[in-house]
């Protein structure tokens, strides 16, 4: 399904895309991240606690959720996906070095909303446009490529290296200030390669209302509605491994703070190769399963985590191993929702899969979570990880199946 007017397919512009599109969701998961990365620094510097650490999380992701849901409608709207896309790069790399001038939980906490607020409408976007270059037979290997090797290839991997090498010989301040130079150079590739908006000659009829309106659509589609669930409890399931991984393999398993970066990285490799196999596998076999025994299989981390030894290789393993369902990422918040609706609709409906991910996993579930394990230790964010991965688990046997070619399968 082609989200509005298609330009045409050209495979050498579907491969460049690709890559500037990749590269721009690496540095937009490095700068989200940096925090995390960063957090034994910034905890001791600051003198926060994990509830602080918790809320600087859910202030990057409410902003996220609220410019996700009404930026993506505004590209829709108008059409001008390119022109909001890098609007919103640019801004958000000069936003991300805001974060190394704070001296107060206050100033981190509203640095990290302004960051947020400009990275909503990306991935939906460059979701949308990799949509509508992509062959069928190629849409859940380009979205899942996408969106795991720039967040986890890119971010997950070098991103922990990096950050925690910088923080330990330069300090984290210097850290977040280096982090503007990679995205405004994205921001210039945007701007030279990626074609421009083609024009709209009238308001499709599913913009006709107001913005609420779309969403009300939106929600009348089950496998919407199932995504948005999924995607809430399996994006907690990431934010609150990826806020406190860090501070448990330090304060739990007593790693220091360089090699529990590497040990971190793992994700990085995890997301990369799960981000790459499982979106391939799901567009041979279909969403559906691969969905539902994804986040069956999402357990098994936080499970190893808690009943691991301290040793850095075995943590590292089981991290590597632990996080390859991140893999399903995609399926939830992109290609399962945008096979479902209008091709009008399809940012719209990226957005509001990410923005409900990002309310309930980037927002409610660390405001939740942080306080419990101040109360009952950094061991109750892996347990919670575990009930959410088989939540997930259960709801995705609700799909109903959307991959080109099992749908034609299926026809025939």
């Amino acid at each position: 399904m082609e989200a509005g007017q298609a330009p045409a397919r050209s495979r050498s512009y579907e491969f460049g895309l690709l890559i500037v599109l990749t590269l721009a969701n690496g540095v937009v998961g490095f700068d989200r991240q940096t925090v995390a990365f960063l957090a034994p620094f910034i905890v001791d510097d600051l003198g926060l606690n994990n509830t602080q650490v918790g809320w600087t999380a859910s202030a990057l992701s409410l902003a996220i959720a609220l410019s996700s849901f009404f930026g993506s409608q505004i590209a829709d709207r108008t059409g001008k996906r390119r022109t909001v896309l890098i609007i919103c790069t640019l801004l958000f790399s000069l936003l991300s070095g805001v974060s190394g001038l704070a001296t107060t939980f206050l100033v981190l906490l509203l640095a990290r909303f302004a960051l947020g607020a400009a990275e909503g409408p990306i991935v939906p976007i460059s979701q949308t446009l990799i949509l509508q270059t992509s062959s069928p037979e190629r849409r859940g290997l380009n979205m899942g490529f996408m969106q795991m090797v720039g967040a986890f290839g890119i971010a997950g991997f070098i991103g922990p290296i990096v950050a925690t090498q910088l923080g330990a010989t330069h300090g984290w301040r210097t850290a977040m200030f280096l982090s503007i130079l990679p995205g405004l150079a994205v921001a210039a590739m945007m701007l030279f390669l990626i074609r421009r908006d083609p024009p709209q000659a009238a308001r499709p009829a599913e913009h006709q209302g107001s913005t609420f309106a779309a969403f009300g659509v939106l929600l009348k589609n089950r496998n919407m509605r199932a995504s948005l669930l999924i995607a809430g409890l399996f994006t907690a399931w990431l934010v609150l491994q990826s806020t406190y991984l860090t501070l448990f393999l330090t304060k739990a398993k007593g790693l220091e703070p360089t090699t529990a970066g590497w040990v971190v990285g793992m994700g990085g490799w995890a997301g990369l190769i799960g981000g790459i196999a499982l979106p391939l596998l799901s567009d041979r076999i279909g969403r559906k399963p691969v969905l539902v025994w994804g986040a069956l299989a999402g357990t098994l981390g936080p499970a190893a985590l808690l009943l691991l030894p301290p040793d850095p290789m075995v943590l590292a393993l089981a991290v590597l191993l632990g996080w390859l369902p991140l893999g399903i990422a995609p399926l939830y918040c992109a290609a399962v929702p945008t096979e479902s609706v209008s091709p009008a609709l399809a940012t719209t409906a990226v957005g509001l899969s990410m923005g409900t991910a990002e309310l309930f996993g980037g927002v409610a579930a660390p405001l939740i979570v942080g306080p419990l394990a101040d109360a009952f230790g950094l061991e109750a964010v892996f347990l919670t990880c575990i009930g959410l991965a088989l939540t997930a688990a259960l709801v995705a046997l609700f799909l109903k199946e959307t991959a080109p070619r099992k749908v034609a399968a299926m026809e025939s």
